[in-house]
C-alpha cells in the first residue's frame, strides 16, 4: 500500500508539473505582451526588431505593437503611435490588411525595405508597398492567407484558403520559402488562425497548429521566428512575430469553427 502511495504521489507531481510547463493561451499571450512591452526604447519610443538589435521597423513591427498593446499596455501603444507619426509615415499598404486599414488591399504588388533615418547607432527602417505588380504570390501561404482576408467574395476568399492549406504538410506551411530556406515560418501559423476566423463560415484550422504556435513560444514570452521539421526552434523571439502569434492565438480563441463537411 505504501509503494502504490507514493506511486500516486509522483504521479500527482508528474501531473502537476506538466500542467505548469503548459501554459493556457491566455496566458501564453499576456507573458507575450510583457515580453513587447519590455522592449519599449524610451528615447525613441518604438520597440527594437528584438532585444539588442539596433534596427527598428515602423511598419511592420511597431504598427503591429500598438494595435496589440492597445488595451493591455495603453501609454506604452500611444507612445509609439506617436513616434510613428512623428517619423511622417503613415501606412504600409499590406500588413494594414489584417484590421481592414489597407487602402488598396489586391491585388497584390511588390514590397520595399526602406530606411526612414538613422540616429546614433539606431537604425529606423519600414516597408511600402509600390506600383508594382508582384508575380507567384500564390506559392506562398502568408500571401494567401493575407489574401483570404482581404478578398471580399466569398467563394474567391474561400479559394484562397483552401490553397493555402495544401501547403500545409502536418508541421507547418511548406511553401516556396520554407522549401527555399528548409525551415518553416511561425508567422504563418499566426495569419491561419486570423484568417480561419475571418471566413464565413470560420474556417477549422489544421490539427495541431495551435499547439505548434504555442509551443514556439520563448522563456523569454516573445515568439521564435522559425522552426525546422523535427520542431527544433531556430532564430530569435522578435515583434513580428510576437505580434502575430498573440493576434493569432486571441483570433482563435474569440470563433469556434465548425468542421467543413
Amino acid at each position: 500500500m505504501q509503494r502504490i502511495a507514493v506511486a500516486i504521489a509522483i504521479s500527482v507531481c508528474l501531473f502537476a508539473s506538466f500542467v505548469r510547463g503548459s501554459p493556457s493561451p491566455s496566458d501564453a499571450t499576456q507573458k507575450g505582451r510583457a515580453f513587447l512591452a519590455g522592449l519599449l526604447d524610451s528615447e525613441l519610443g518604438l520597440l527594437p526588431e528584438y532585444r539588442g538589435a539596433n534596427v527598428y521597423w515602423l511598419f511592420h513591427d511597431n504598427y503591429l505593437a500598438a494595435k496589440v498593446l492597445k488595451t493591455s499596455h495603453p501609454q506604452i501603444a500611444q507612445t509609439i503611435r506617436s513616434a510613428i507619426e512623428r517619423e511622417g509615415i503613415q501606412r504600409s499598404g499590406k500588413i494594414e490588411i489584417l484590421f481592414m486599414e489597407a487602402q488598396k488591399p489586391l491585388p497584390f504588388r511588390q514590397y520595399q525595405l526602406t530606411e526612414v533615418r538613422r540616429t546614433a547607432n539606431k537604425v529606423l527602417r519600414t516597408e511600402v508597398v509600390t506600383d508594382t505588380a508582384l508575380e507567384g504570390w500564390d506559392q506562398y501561404a502568408d500571401l494567401l492567407l493575407l489574401a483570404c482576408i482581404a478578398e471580399t467574395n466569398r467563394p474567391a476568399s474561400r479559394q484562397h484558403w483552401d490553397t493555402a492549406m495544401q501547403m500545409w504538410d502536418g508541421k507547418g506551411f511548406l511553401d516556396a520559402a520554407a522549401r527555399h530556406d528548409q525551415r518553416y515560418a511561425t508567422y504563418k501559423l499566426s495569419l491561419a488562425l486570423l484568417a480561419a476566423s475571418q471566413l464565413s463560415p470560420p474556417a477549422k484550422p489544421p490539427d495541431g497548429l495551435l499547439d505548434k504556435l504555442l509551443s514556439l513560444q520563448s522563456d523569454s514570452g516573445g515568439w521564435i521566428t522559425d522552426y525546422d521539421a523535427t520542431g527544433r526552434k531556430i532564430g530569435l523571439a522578435n515583434v513580428e512575430t510576437t505580434c502575430l502569434a498573440i493576434l493569432g492565438v486571441e483570433a482563435f480563441a474569440r470563433v469556434k469553427p465548425k468542421p467543413q463537411g
